[in-house]
């Protein structure tokens, strides 16, 4: 993967998706500036759905598109409608302040929950988000058109539900944008002029329906450009996957599909015990093509293009990539001129990742036992440690950062994760049970996570350790 052409596409889309929660502000402080005095309520909630609507167009298009999963986008449509139900029914109580109100509110809610259930249950899912689309208008038209609804706040809601179908398409989103646009004007017009009161009703038209347009054509923009980018992504990787594996296109996005499913169950089917090393090393050499396309596809995802991107600004000096698969990590840091050092198993993701090395050039030590790369190690050690996705599956959790520690540098970073434990999609990953932080800081390594990785909330499991200079070497 090209990931300076990643770094440029994602900026882009930060500059986008920045003009764009500006103009959604413009467009309601327009309408504002000319129509008549609304309640404060009104404005609170149409500012916290315009700030969310903001936020999702910075993020969710990528979230959607950037992915070999087709069942990623419905399955989100759905989960998305449940916390936006959950939302409406906070909002609504700390702002309505009559039984009237409350019971409208209601309504509302109940009318999303058992569309939101219709779908899942029995709607197919190519037709999934157009049927919710349908829904949300409903719903808007059925509140707008008697003058229950502020035609702004009208607005906003029909351009989050126009948002919501748009993202979850998977083609021609200025299709689906001009359908959803004109869908939504139809109940703004008098609408606009209940609301207009001392506005013109041209103005007060103009200013609603010129914040859907934006918000659709903005969304179909931004699908677009994440399609492409995924398009481009794909292309890239399948024919690397071709030249390496002689399979076809057809047989290699199958192999995405499934892979961490046939992982899965031929784990349960080895039944190996945790502290059983050269059993679970013999499984991961046997299962390592199956590893091969569930790393290729993994890499295809954006939150992985975000992380990888993330660890790269990290890289200093000599770098060596312990558990480095396909070679994702370590060959992008050859190609950016550190020495690259890369461990893993002998297996068919070490292949492949050899052959791409040769293929383009990239200058890269290859390892598959602790004692050559120990040996390695003590002519030179690493600047920087990068661990990711590996530490889960060997049995001495203790013995791996101990041993990869040992081979810091002074003043070098050690970069890893280490996953919670065994779940449904990965039964392989071992409970350590180890306290990271008492344990690294009992080594004498000093935690230099920044602040986004330390809020409580957040769920990268990333440590982030460094090795203290010698004191003499602080001092001068």
């Amino acid at each position: 993967m090209d990931y300076l052409n990643q770094q440029r596409y994602l900026n882009q889309s930060r500059v986008f998706s920045a003009c764009m929660a500006v103009s959604l502000l413009l467009i309601a402080v327009l309408y504002l500036l000319v129509s008549s005095r609304r309640s404060a309520s009104v404005t609170i909630v149409y500012v916290l759905i315009a700030a969310a609507l903001a936020i999702s167009l910075s993020y969710v298009p990528n979230y959607l598109q950037l992915t070999v999963n087709p069942q990623k986008r419905p399955a989100w449509a759905v989960k998305v409608r449940w916390r936006i139900a959950g939302a409406l029914a906070i909002l609504g109580l700390l702002l309505t302040s009559n039984w009237r109100g409350r019971g409208a509110l209601l309504i509302a809610v109940v009318w999303l929950l058992a569309a939101n259930l219709v779908a899942k249950k029995w709607i197919p899912t190519r037709y999934s988000s157009m049927f919710t689309f349908a829904s949300d208008i409903v719903l808007v038209w059925t509140c707008l058109l008697p003058g229950l609804l502020d035609p702004l706040l009208g607005a906003i809601l029909l351009a989050v539900a126009a948002h919501l179908w748009i993202v979850a398409s998977d083609s021609q989103p200025f299709r689906w944008a001009a359908i959803a646009i004109v869908w939504s004007w139809v109940p703004l017009g008098p609408a606009s002029r209940l609301g207009a009161l001392s506005a013109s009703y041209y103005t007060a038209f103009v200013g609603v329906a010129g914040l859907v347009l934006a918000t659709g054509l903005a969304t179909a923009w931004a699908v677009r450009r994440a399609q492409e980018q995924n398009s481009r992504n794909i292309n890239a990787a399948i024919a690397e996957l071709m030249d390496f594996t002689g399979y076809p296109a057809n047989r290699i996005q199958q192999l995405w599909a499934v892979s961490n499913q046939e992982l899965a169950r031929n784990w349960q089917q080895a039944a190996i015990p945790g502290d059983d090393r050269e059993r679970l090393a013999q499984w991961y050499r046997d299962n390592s093509e199956l590893y091969l396309f569930a790393i290729s596809g993994y890499n295809l995802e954006y939150k992985r293009i975000l992380s990888n991107l993330k660890v790269l600004k990290l890289a200093r000096g000599a770098c060596l990539d312990y558990g480095a698969g396909n070679g994702e990590i370590i060959l992008e840091l050859a190609r950016r001129g550190h020495s690259a050092t890369y461990y893993d198993v002998d297996g068919v993701t070490m292949r492949f990742a050899r052959q791409r090395a040769a293929q383009q050039g990239l200058a890269v030590d290859f390892f598959h036992t602790k004692d050559d790369l120990a040996r390695a190690a003590r002519r030179h050690t690493f600047d920087t440690i990068f661990s990711f996705d590996v530490l889960e599956h060997l049995p001495d959790l203790p013995g791996e950062l101990d041993f990869l520690a040992l081979h810091l540098s002074p003043g070098g970073l050690f970069v890893f994760d280490v996953p919670a434990g065994s779940t449904k999609a990965h039964p392989m990953h071992l409970n350590h049970h180890l306290d990271v932080f008492a344990y690294m800081r009992s080594k004498g390594l000093r935690d230099e996570r920044g602040l986004s990785l330390r809020l409580p909330f957040k769920k990268e499991e990333k440590y982030v350790y460094r090795r203290p200079m010698p004191s003499g070497d602080r001092m001068m």
